[in-house]
Parts: C-alpha cells; sequence; structure tokens
C-alpha cells in the first residue's frame, strides 16, 4: 500500500489579491492546489479574461483547481431578489467556468438564520440546495456548504441533520472549524466525527478570542485546536488536502507563517 500523502493548499487571494501574484507566490512556496475566490475586480466567476487565460496556463503546467467560492446563499432565504440573482446568473456561470477549469467543487453557503424562523423557510432552504446540487451536478461538480455562525450550516449536529433530511449525494460540507470556534463552540473530536461523512473540503485558520475587532491570527497562533483536528484530517478521513484561508493581515506574511506551521503539524502526522 502506498504511503498516505497529505498536501496544503490556499485560497488564491489570502496570498494576494493580484492572481498573477499570489500563483507566482505559491508556486515558489511549492503550493500546486488552489481554491479561487475574489480577483483583482470580481469574485468568482466574473474573473477577467486575462485571469481566466492565466488559470488555464497554470492548469497546464500541473495545478489543480480544488474549488470555487462565488459567495452565494450567503443572505436570507427570504430574500428573493439577492436568490433570483444567486441562482439564476452566478450559479450558472460559476458552474460553467468551473467545469471549463476542471474544478470539481463548489462552495457555496448557508442562508443566514434567525431566531423563530419558520418551518416554510427550512424548507425553502433545503430546496434550494437542492436545485444548486442538481444545476451542479448535471455538470459533474459537487457542492459543499460553508458553515458559518447563525447560518442554517452552523454548527455539526443541525448541519448534518439538515444535510441528512436533504439527502442529495452531490452536497457536501465545506468545513471550517474557525468559523466554528468563532461562533462559540470549540471544534472538537465529537465535532469533527460528526461531520466527517459530509466532508468534502477543510478551511484552515486560526480564532483568537481577545481581539473581537480582528478575531484571526496566523495558523498556530490562535486558539482554535489545529494540532489536534489536522491529525484526524489526515488519518480519519481520505481527504487529500487542506486549504489555507490566513485571513488576516498582512496577507504575505500571515500566509508564509501559517504555511510553514501547518507543513509542520502535517509532516509530524504523516510520520507518526
Amino acid at each position: 500500500m502506498p504511503a498516505r500523502t497529505f498536501d496544503v493548499g490556499v485560497v488564491t487571494d489570502e496570498v494576494a489579491r493580484d492572481l498573477a501574484e499570489a500563483l507566482q507566490t505559491c508556486s515558489v512556496w511549492g503550493l500546486s492546489r488552489f481554491e479561487l475566490r475574489e480577483g483583482a475586480t470580481g469574485r468568482f466567476p466574473f474573473f477577467t479574461a486575462e485571469e481566466v487565460r492565466l488559470v488555464e496556463g497554470v492548469l497546464r503546467r500541473g495545478v489543480r483547481i480544488t474549488a470555487v467560492s462565488p459567495g452565494i446563499l450567503k443572505g436570507h432565504v427570504e430574500d428573493e431578489e439577492r436568490l433570483r440573482r444567486e441562482c439564476g446568473d452566478v450559479l450558472p456561470r460559476a458552474i460553467e467556468l468551473a467545469a471549463r477549469i476542471a474544478c470539481p467543487l463548489l462552495i457555496v453557503f448557508g442562508f443566514e438564520r434567525y431566531d423563530g424562523e419558520s418551518a416554510s423557510n427550512r424548507v425553502r432552504v433545503l430546496r434550494t440546495f437542492e436545485h444548486v446540487a442538481e444545476a451542479a451536478a448535471s455538470a459533474g461538480l459537487a457542492v459543499a456548504v460553508e458553515n458559518e455562525p447563525n447560518f442554517w450550516i452552523d454548527r455539526p449536529a443541525e448541519s448534518v441533520a439538515l444535510l441528512e433530511e436533504l439527502g442529495h449525494p452531490a452536497v457536501k460540507l465545506n468545513w471550517d472549524p474557525g468559523n466554528l470556534h468563532w461562533g462559540g463552540m470549540t471544534p472538537d473530536h465529537e465535532a469533527f466525527r460528526a461531520v466527517q461523512p459530509y466532508l468534502a473540503n477543510v478551511h484552515v485558520k486560526d480564532f483568537a478570542p481577545d481581539d473581537p475587532e480582528g478575531p484571526w491570527r496566523p495558523v498556530g497562533q490562535g486558539t482554535t485546536p489545529w494540532a489536534q483536528l489536522l491529525p484526524w484530517i489526515i488519518h480519519e478521513t481520505d481527504l487529500a488536502h487542506a486549504t489555507l484561508e490566513t485571513h488576516c493581515e498582512p496577507l504575505l506574511e500571515s500566509s508564509r507563517e501559517s504555511l510553514a506551521w501547518i507543513r509542520e503539524i502535517v509532516a509530524r502526522a504523516l510520520a507518526a
């Protein structure tokens, strides 16, 4: 049996908003897996023609685009105008461009959730997820819903219950333990085991509760228990990588520090 391998990827705009600069820097750092989110003038899929050509060029050199994040389904499910725009315009554009660049995964969000939400809103959320999943699956993509505090996809038990009720094979989770921690729940092994069957992607960023105005630090300098989480992800899932989402300034130096720390933890876990 071949030895287990595990890579680290990065959200490109967490290194530099300029895509060419981000890809060049990451090449120097030895990275070849990227999530696309923000470009110089707009969020995916509203990249410039030059940015699309740049992505297609690096693909020919062996780079992999692991996920794209158009930022949809982040409002409230009753915001019909936003929902029509996102599902009627952004979604098909994102699917078309993702398929063009051989990206297998579309990251979406899980709708803001208020206290006292009606049962009908839960049904609306489920039906929207189903619509997005069908559209993505028709192009050979999967959908990964990212957890956010006070969203329908948030804490593990409730998130898994919703996805089980949906029961669509193309819908998975983009698990962000930092977001979970930010929302008041420390990600432990029980939380990890709850979401494990649905994991399609993992974002790595580090929560620092001492500064509410800027609650993120380079990975390894906050309080999110990544020294435990990464080995669980490596040894208890079949994921091939995790994605750095630095989230703190200065981006370049914070990403460099985070990457070095993550690589050390990954190396230790693989050697164990």
